[in-house]
Protein backbone atom coordinates (compact mmCIF):
# COMPACT_ATOMS: atom_id res chain seq x y z
CA UNK A 1 0.00 0.00 0.00
CA UNK A 2 1.43 3.39 -0.99
CA UNK A 3 2.49 5.74 1.80
CA UNK A 4 0.53 8.98 2.00
CA UNK A 5 2.91 11.91 1.65
CA UNK A 6 2.49 14.55 4.34
CA UNK A 7 4.06 17.78 5.50
CA UNK A 8 5.63 17.41 8.91
CA UNK A 9 6.99 20.16 11.16
CA UNK A 10 10.60 20.35 12.30
CA UNK A 11 10.33 21.74 15.81
CA UNK A 12 13.52 20.62 17.55
CA UNK A 13 16.19 23.32 17.38
CA UNK A 14 18.97 20.73 17.38
CA UNK A 15 17.42 19.14 14.30
CA UNK A 16 17.29 22.56 12.64
CA UNK A 17 20.97 23.11 13.45
CA UNK A 18 21.85 19.71 11.98
CA UNK A 19 19.78 20.54 8.91
CA UNK A 20 21.67 23.80 8.58
CA UNK A 21 25.01 21.95 8.65
CA UNK A 22 23.94 19.94 5.59
CA UNK A 23 23.93 23.19 3.64
CA UNK A 24 27.67 23.71 4.18
CA UNK A 25 28.15 21.13 1.40
CA UNK A 26 29.78 22.52 -1.77
CA UNK A 27 29.98 26.04 -0.34
CA UNK A 28 28.81 28.55 -1.56
CA UNK A 29 26.44 26.53 -3.81
CA UNK A 30 23.98 25.95 -0.98
CA UNK A 31 24.67 29.10 1.01
CA UNK A 32 21.14 30.52 0.71
CA UNK A 33 19.52 27.57 2.49
CA UNK A 34 22.22 27.81 5.15
CA UNK A 35 21.60 31.53 5.68
CA UNK A 36 17.80 31.13 5.90
CA UNK A 37 18.16 28.59 8.69
CA UNK A 38 20.92 30.56 10.38
CA UNK A 39 18.85 33.75 10.30
CA UNK A 40 15.75 32.28 11.86
CA UNK A 41 17.67 30.28 14.46
CA UNK A 42 19.28 33.55 15.55
CA UNK A 43 15.86 35.26 15.57
CA UNK A 44 14.46 32.47 17.75
CA UNK A 45 17.41 32.83 20.08
CA UNK A 46 16.69 36.54 20.42
CA UNK A 47 12.92 36.02 20.63
CA UNK A 48 11.86 32.44 21.58
CA UNK A 49 8.17 33.39 21.22
CA UNK A 50 8.50 34.52 17.60
CA UNK A 51 5.07 34.04 16.03
CA UNK A 52 3.86 32.59 12.73
CA UNK A 53 7.14 30.74 12.04
CA UNK A 54 7.11 27.11 10.86
CA UNK A 55 9.71 24.75 9.39
CA UNK A 56 8.37 21.85 7.33
CA UNK A 57 9.74 18.80 5.59
CA UNK A 58 8.04 15.78 4.03
CA UNK A 59 7.43 12.60 6.03
CA UNK A 60 9.90 13.70 8.74
CA UNK A 61 12.75 13.14 6.26
CA UNK A 62 15.01 16.19 6.11
CA UNK A 63 18.24 14.22 6.45
CA UNK A 64 18.38 12.49 3.06
CA UNK A 65 18.20 15.61 0.87
CA UNK A 66 17.99 18.58 3.23
CA UNK A 67 14.44 19.27 2.08
CA UNK A 68 12.75 22.03 4.05
CA UNK A 69 10.06 24.64 3.63
CA UNK A 70 10.17 27.71 5.83
CA UNK A 71 7.03 29.80 6.30
CA UNK A 72 7.19 33.07 8.23
CA UNK A 73 3.80 34.75 8.09
CA UNK A 74 3.25 35.34 4.36
CA UNK A 75 6.89 34.71 3.41
CA UNK A 76 7.91 31.41 1.87
CA UNK A 77 11.39 29.94 1.45
CA UNK A 78 12.16 26.42 0.24
CA UNK A 79 15.18 24.33 -0.68
CA UNK A 80 16.67 20.89 -1.07
CA UNK A 81 20.25 19.90 -1.80
CA UNK A 82 19.70 17.93 -5.01
CA UNK A 83 17.51 20.75 -6.41
CA UNK A 84 15.87 18.18 -8.67
CA UNK A 85 13.99 15.57 -6.66
CA UNK A 86 10.19 15.44 -7.17
CA UNK A 87 9.63 15.32 -3.39
CA UNK A 88 10.08 19.11 -3.26
CA UNK A 89 7.19 19.70 -5.65
CA UNK A 90 5.07 17.22 -3.69
CA UNK A 91 5.86 19.06 -0.46
CA UNK A 92 5.05 22.47 -1.94
CA UNK A 93 1.80 21.11 -3.31
CA UNK A 94 0.76 20.18 0.25
CA UNK A 95 1.02 23.79 1.44
CA UNK A 96 -2.03 25.98 1.79
CA UNK A 97 -1.56 28.60 -0.94
CA UNK A 98 -4.96 30.25 -0.51
CA UNK A 99 -3.65 33.29 1.39
CA UNK A 100 -0.86 34.02 -1.09
CA UNK A 101 2.89 34.15 -0.46
CA UNK A 102 5.93 36.25 -1.09
CA UNK A 103 8.34 33.58 -2.33
CA UNK A 104 11.97 34.69 -2.00
CA UNK A 105 15.29 33.61 -3.51
CA UNK A 106 13.97 30.82 -5.73
CA UNK A 107 17.06 29.19 -7.21
CA UNK A 108 17.09 28.88 -11.00
CA UNK A 109 16.92 25.08 -10.79
CA UNK A 110 13.92 25.32 -8.43
CA UNK A 111 12.17 27.89 -10.56
CA UNK A 112 10.97 25.32 -13.09
CA UNK A 113 9.37 23.27 -10.29
CA UNK A 114 7.80 26.43 -8.90
CA UNK A 115 6.33 27.53 -12.24
CA UNK A 116 4.90 24.05 -12.82
CA UNK A 117 3.26 24.22 -9.40
CA UNK A 118 1.81 27.67 -10.12
CA UNK A 119 0.23 26.29 -13.30
CA UNK A 120 -1.03 23.09 -11.63
CA UNK A 121 -2.69 24.98 -8.76
CA UNK A 122 -3.94 27.81 -10.98
CA UNK A 123 -2.15 30.40 -8.85
CA UNK A 124 -1.88 34.03 -9.92
CA UNK A 125 1.53 35.73 -9.87
CA UNK A 126 1.32 39.40 -8.92
CA UNK A 127 4.92 40.22 -9.87
CA UNK A 128 8.19 38.40 -10.29
CA UNK A 129 11.83 39.40 -10.66
CA UNK A 130 15.04 37.70 -11.79
CA UNK A 131 18.32 38.54 -10.05
CA UNK A 132 22.02 37.76 -10.21
CA UNK A 133 24.24 36.92 -7.25
CA UNK A 134 27.45 38.52 -6.03
CA UNK A 135 29.56 37.16 -3.17
CA UNK A 136 32.59 38.11 -1.10
CA UNK A 137 34.42 36.07 1.53
CA UNK A 138 34.23 37.30 5.10
CA UNK A 139 38.03 37.43 5.20
CA UNK A 140 38.06 39.94 2.34
CA UNK A 141 35.21 41.96 3.84
CA UNK A 142 36.91 42.03 7.22
CA UNK A 143 39.89 43.79 5.65
CA UNK A 144 37.86 46.70 4.28
CA UNK A 145 39.05 50.15 5.30
CA UNK A 146 35.94 52.27 5.73
CA UNK A 147 36.43 55.93 4.87
CA UNK A 148 33.35 57.87 5.89
CA UNK A 149 33.03 61.13 3.92
CA UNK A 150 33.35 64.42 5.75
CA UNK A 151 30.08 65.62 7.20
CA UNK A 152 28.66 62.10 7.73
CA UNK A 153 28.89 59.34 10.33
CA UNK A 154 28.03 55.63 10.35
CA UNK A 155 25.74 54.02 12.91
CA UNK A 156 23.05 51.37 13.17
CA UNK A 157 19.71 52.03 11.53
CA UNK A 158 17.08 53.03 14.06
CA UNK A 159 13.50 51.77 14.20
CA UNK A 160 12.22 55.30 13.73
CA UNK A 161 13.51 55.12 10.15
CA UNK A 162 11.52 52.00 9.19
CA UNK A 163 8.81 53.97 7.39
CA UNK A 164 11.35 55.87 5.28
CA UNK A 165 13.19 52.68 4.34
CA UNK A 166 9.98 50.85 3.50
CA UNK A 167 8.67 53.74 1.39
CA UNK A 168 11.79 53.68 -0.82
CA UNK A 169 12.28 49.90 -0.94
CA UNK A 170 11.92 48.56 -4.49
CA UNK A 171 10.44 45.32 -3.09
CA UNK A 172 7.86 47.13 -0.95
CA UNK A 173 4.59 45.22 -0.50
CA UNK A 174 1.72 44.90 2.00
CA UNK A 175 3.28 43.82 5.29
CA UNK A 176 6.79 44.92 4.35
CA UNK A 177 6.90 47.68 6.98
CA UNK A 178 6.68 45.05 9.71
CA UNK A 179 9.38 43.05 7.94
CA UNK A 180 11.66 46.10 7.74
CA UNK A 181 11.14 46.68 11.47
CA UNK A 182 12.17 43.09 12.23
CA UNK A 183 15.23 43.30 9.98
CA UNK A 184 16.30 46.48 11.80
CA UNK A 185 15.70 44.90 15.20
CA UNK A 186 17.33 41.51 14.63
CA UNK A 187 19.86 41.72 11.78
CA UNK A 188 23.11 43.49 11.05
CA UNK A 189 22.49 46.84 9.37
CA UNK A 190 24.28 50.09 8.63
CA UNK A 191 23.02 53.64 8.29
CA UNK A 192 24.92 56.71 7.17
CA UNK A 193 23.84 59.97 8.83
CA UNK A 194 24.32 63.65 8.17
CA UNK A 195 26.32 65.11 11.10
CA UNK A 196 24.59 68.46 11.09
CA UNK A 197 20.98 67.27 11.01
CA UNK A 198 21.43 63.69 12.32
CA UNK A 199 19.16 62.60 9.46
CA UNK A 200 19.53 59.22 7.76
CA UNK A 201 20.96 59.62 4.24
CA UNK A 202 21.85 56.08 3.14
CA UNK A 203 21.42 52.55 4.46
CA UNK A 204 21.63 48.83 3.87
CA UNK A 205 19.97 45.91 5.68
CA UNK A 206 20.69 42.20 5.75
CA UNK A 207 17.73 40.10 4.60
CA UNK A 208 16.66 36.75 6.05
CA UNK A 209 18.38 34.95 3.16
CA UNK A 210 21.71 36.54 4.10
CA UNK A 211 21.64 38.81 1.08
CA UNK A 212 22.27 42.52 1.40
CA UNK A 213 19.02 44.34 0.75
CA UNK A 214 17.29 47.71 0.69
CA UNK A 215 20.56 49.44 -0.27
CA UNK A 216 19.48 53.02 -0.80
CA UNK A 217 20.84 56.56 -0.93
CA UNK A 218 18.47 59.50 -0.65
CA UNK A 219 18.23 61.40 -3.93
CA UNK A 220 19.55 64.57 -2.27
CA UNK A 221 22.77 62.76 -1.29
CA UNK A 222 23.46 60.78 -4.46
CA UNK A 223 26.58 60.96 -6.64
CA UNK A 224 28.87 61.17 -3.61
CA UNK A 225 29.88 57.50 -3.38
CA UNK A 226 27.72 56.93 -0.30
CA UNK A 227 26.29 53.66 -1.60
CA UNK A 228 29.81 52.27 -1.84
CA UNK A 229 30.57 53.35 1.75
CA UNK A 230 27.40 51.79 3.15
CA UNK A 231 27.85 48.51 1.23
CA UNK A 232 31.45 48.23 2.43
CA UNK A 233 30.48 49.08 6.02
CA UNK A 234 27.71 46.47 6.29
CA UNK A 235 29.93 43.86 4.63
CA UNK A 236 32.64 44.47 7.22
CA UNK A 237 30.07 44.43 10.04
CA UNK A 238 28.72 41.03 8.93
CA UNK A 239 32.27 39.69 8.65
CA UNK A 240 33.10 40.86 12.18
CA UNK A 241 29.75 40.08 13.84
CA UNK A 242 29.05 36.70 12.24
CA UNK A 243 32.21 35.63 10.38
CA UNK A 244 30.01 34.80 7.41
CA UNK A 245 30.53 35.42 3.71
CA UNK A 246 28.68 38.35 2.20
CA UNK A 247 26.13 37.84 -0.58
CA UNK A 248 24.00 40.24 -2.59
CA UNK A 249 21.23 39.77 -5.13
CA UNK A 250 20.93 42.46 -7.77
CA UNK A 251 18.12 42.98 -10.26
CA UNK A 252 19.54 42.23 -13.68
CA UNK A 253 18.93 45.76 -14.96
CA UNK A 254 20.35 47.54 -11.89
CA UNK A 255 23.72 48.54 -13.34
CA UNK A 256 24.40 51.07 -10.54
CA UNK A 257 24.22 48.36 -7.85
CA UNK A 258 26.36 46.02 -9.99
CA UNK A 259 29.04 48.71 -10.17
CA UNK A 260 29.02 49.14 -6.38
CA UNK A 261 29.65 45.46 -5.72
CA UNK A 262 32.19 45.13 -8.51
CA UNK A 263 34.16 48.09 -7.09
CA UNK A 264 34.26 46.25 -3.76
CA UNK A 265 35.63 43.14 -5.54
CA UNK A 266 32.49 41.05 -5.03
CA UNK A 267 32.54 38.14 -7.46
CA UNK A 268 29.63 37.57 -9.81
CA UNK A 269 28.45 33.98 -9.39
CA UNK A 270 27.93 33.04 -13.03
CA UNK A 271 24.83 30.95 -13.60
CA UNK A 272 23.47 31.67 -10.11
CA UNK A 273 20.09 33.24 -10.78
CA UNK A 274 17.45 33.70 -8.13
CA UNK A 275 13.85 34.79 -8.53
CA UNK A 276 11.39 36.31 -6.11
CA UNK A 277 7.70 36.09 -6.75
CA UNK A 278 4.41 37.30 -5.27
CA UNK A 279 1.43 34.94 -5.30
CA UNK A 280 -1.98 36.59 -5.01
CA UNK A 281 -4.46 35.29 -2.42
CA UNK A 282 -7.18 33.11 -3.94
CA UNK A 283 -9.85 35.28 -2.31
CA UNK A 284 -8.52 38.34 -4.16
CA UNK A 285 -6.81 41.40 -2.78
CA UNK A 286 -3.21 41.31 -1.57
CA UNK A 287 -1.21 39.35 0.95
CA UNK A 288 -1.24 40.79 4.45
CA UNK A 289 0.56 40.51 7.78
CA UNK A 290 -1.41 38.15 10.09
CA UNK A 291 -3.24 40.19 12.74
CA UNK A 292 -0.66 42.95 12.19
CA UNK A 293 1.44 41.31 14.94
Amino acid sequence: MATMEQLTKITDKDDLKDLQKLYLKDWPTNCVGYFWLDNYLRWLHQNPTLKHLNFYTINNDWKSDGLFILVHRYQLFFSNLSKQKPELKVALNLLDWSGGFKVSAIHETHHKIYKELVADLDLQIDREMNTIMYSLTYQEAGNFQINCPEGYYLDKVRLEHADLINDLWSARHPGSLKLIQMLISYNTNVGLYDKESNSLCAWCLRLQSGFLGALEVLETHQRRGLGLVVAAAISKAIAIDLQQDITALVNMNNTAACRVFEKLNFKLQHGEHYHWSMIKPKRGGQISWPNNE
